[in-house]
């Protein structure tokens, strides 16, 4: 069984506005026959006024949107090239869920602030901005549906291994008891917590409620433990008690506001490994013939979807979940090392991993690959900033007014202190016992392909029918 958290907390301050903001007035947008007609949400021309959806976002249709999903990779990308620490074990965040967090920021955006948001998810800035938001909670329902709309009909989905990768002298061997049920939860949730006396603009709330399910909770950060008590509560109730701590008891005395976001995400395999015989083995941080740890290694058997990109020196197997709509893809490089492993994160793009998963095939496969507990915890205003994200941590060029009531806008400006992103990632094979097989039939198995993850590699957890990525990120030692 896979458990997979993350929580994503944003700290936004308030400072005296420097600056009188003009009365903007609400204009009328022009359709293509040149009539006019106003938007149902969104900001219209020279317009800074956050209009309430007219009718309840809940009846958008659940959708898929190609172009935003490979926003989202490639950000997610860029954000582990600009990630990345020479002596970190682990990387691993959650594109999903910072996106969530992207999506209620450009909310409140206006100016630069928006321009940047913008790029980042590379959205036109001509984009009618009613029109994003109603794309982005399509695209998020159907993420979460139980039945979703496919964006790929991926053929290895429906292929079974070739007769001669089965092998038959020893194929009774493979007998499993009968399956355990099966379990795949997948909960987005999303907070904003004010400090009670800030003016927050109702509209605001409104639209984060409508748009990305947020709640809206006052506390007072000038009495710090008692708000971080009510955040940590949040986090430990949306992670069901997975992750207890997002911020701790300190807050500047001008803490204003907290936009937090949490993924919780548990799963067992479609194929589980096979718990009696996991065993200890050698796993090499930085390639064969360096210093190895000793790390618990599992064994899996079965027909798994696998690909080999010649061109880029690196093989890729993908571990399907139960509910056949998401699969940790675990990439390889050829005698892996750290180095190579950051070459391979140089090289990917969005385009790239879309042309590669179509490609793939079932094939017969033994595969050992680690048991893990890593938890990370990173600061992202360093590879926001690099994304083009920079207004909103300047008190004087953040633009993210639309969160305050008009009165306010004059006296206050909102700006973002710190991002803070903790994932608890867990992967283990639990949900097999009862598996009757010995290690003797990975030692005579006739598999076509031999999968040993005992080098540096990356995992990419996609759920398949959006293209959303869940997690990614490079794993140097699953010790964490």
């Amino acid at each position: 069984m896979q458990l997979f958290l993350m929580t994503f907390a944003l700290l936004l301050y308030s400072s005296a506005a420097q600056t009188r903001w003009p009365k903007w007035r609400v204009e009328p947008m022009v359709n293509r026959r040149g009539s006019s007609q106003p938007t149902e949400f969104g900001f219209f021309r020279r317009s800074s006024q956050l209009v309430s959806p007219r009718a309840s976002l809940r009846q958008t249709p659940a959708q898929n949107d190609e172009q935003l999903a490979n926003a989202v990779v490639d950000m997610a990308l860029a954000i582990g090239r600009i990630s990345a620490d020479p002596n970190s074990p682990a990387e691993v965040f959650s594109p999903v869920s910072i996106m969530g967090v992207l999506n209620m920021l450009l909310l409140a955006a206006d100016g630069v602030t928006r321009a940047e948001l913008y790029g980042a998810l590379r959205v036109n800035d001509k984009t009618a901005f009613g029109m994003y938001h109603r794309r982005a909670t399509g695209m998020l329902k159907n993420f979460q549906s139980n039945q979703p709309a496919q964006l790929d009909r991926l053929s290895w989905k429906a292929e079974s291994c070739v007769s001669q990768d089965y092998d038959y002298e020893y194929g009774d061997d493979t007998y499993k008891a009968p399956p355990i049920e099966k379990v795949h939860i997948l909960k987005l949730a999303n907070a904003i917590f004010a400090q009670d006396n800030l003016a927050l603009s109702q509209k605001f709330s409104t639209a984060a409620n409508e748009f990305y399910g947020a709640n809206t909770q006052r506390v007072n950060f000038r009495n710090a433990a008692a708000a971080a008590s009510t955040i940590n509560n949040w986090v430990y109730k949306a992670t069901n008690g997975k992750i207890r701590e997002i911020v701790s008891g300190s807050f500047s005395s001008e803490t204003s506001l907290v936009i937090a976001s949490s993924l919780y995400f548990k799963a067992t395999w479609q194929n589980e490994f096979i718990p009696k015989i996991t065993k200890p083995k050698d796993f090499f941080p930085d390639g064969k013939g360096r210093p190895s740890v000793k790390v618990d290694m599992m064994s899996l058997i079965e027909c798994l979807p696998y690909h080999y990109e010649k061109s880029m020196g690196f093989k890729m197997i993908g571990l399907p979940y139960s509910d056949n709509s998401t699969t940790m893809y675990v990439m390889l490089p050829q005698d892996s090392t750290r180095g190579k492993v950051r070459d391979l994160q140089s090289r990917l793009t969005a385009a790239k991993i879309d042309s590669m998963i179509p490609l793939m095939t079932r094939r017969s496969a033994t595969v050992s690959f680690p048991r893990m507990q890593l938890e990370s915890s990173t600061n992202l205003q360093k590879a926001f900033r690099v994304l083009g994200i920079k207004s909103i941590f300047n008190a004087q060029h953040s633009n993210l007014q639309n969160m305050l009531e008009p009165s306010a806008q004059k006296v206050q400006k909102l700006f973002v202190s710190e991002i803070n992103h903790k994932v608890n990632l867990s992967v283990d094979e639990k949900g097999t016992e009862g598996a009757a097989v010995t290690m003797t039939l990975i030692d005579r198995s006739a598999s076509a392909v031999y999968f040993n993850v005992n080098q540096p590699f990356l995992i990419y957890i996609r759920h398949d029918p959006t293209r959303l990525p869940l997690f990614y990120g490079a794993v140097f030692d699953p010790r964490g």
